[in-house]
């Protein structure tokens, strides 16, 4: 891995984590991951709270441990997107054993690949309050001061 660039570097580590995790279903804990995979300890919990960000794991916690699983469990219903630039906005409908949500992502486009910059989940059982509460603020006086700026 010495010869290879950071983005590819960074790319390898994700693959392999993932490979890890994918071979262990029942979950493992850091110390366990960073004893099968060699990553510094300090880059591993950076790359397992990338990947958790980004939905490809998840993780529960047991009092001071944490056990990292494949996120084999979620469910991908339907997506919408839209794009600004080189931003794209990623509104995917999912279930997972938790219930159903909707997950707003902003990605954008590196390498020819989307890397995951925001993201926030929200259940669908609240939806409606979440658009309520969008509504208020798209329309409040601050927001259109700051769109005659803008503009």
């Amino acid at each position: 891995m010495k010869n290879l660039s950071p983005f590819k570097k960074e790319e390898v580590l994700k693959e392999n984590l993932l490979a890890c995790l994918r071979k262990n279903p029942k979950g493992l804990t850091t110390t366990e991951i960073q004893k099968e995979t060699k990553i510094s300890r300090k880059t591993l919990e950076k790359h397992l709270q990338i990947l958790v960000y980004e939905n490809e794991i998840y993780m529960k916690q047991f009092g001071p441990t944490r056990v990292y699983y494949p996120n084999h469990r979620v469910h991908y219903v339907d997506f919408e997107k839209m794009s600004f630039g080189n931003r794209t906005y990623w509104f995917d409908i999912m279930e997972n054993e938790f219930g159903n949500f909707l997950i707003i992502q902003e990605k954008r486009k590196s390498d020819s690949k989307f890397v995951t910059k925001g993201s926030i989940l929200i259940p669908l059982d609240r939806i409606n309050n979440f658009i309520s509460n969008l509504s208020k603020i798209s329309k409040s006086s601050k927001i259109a001061k700051l769109n005659k700026k803008v503009k």
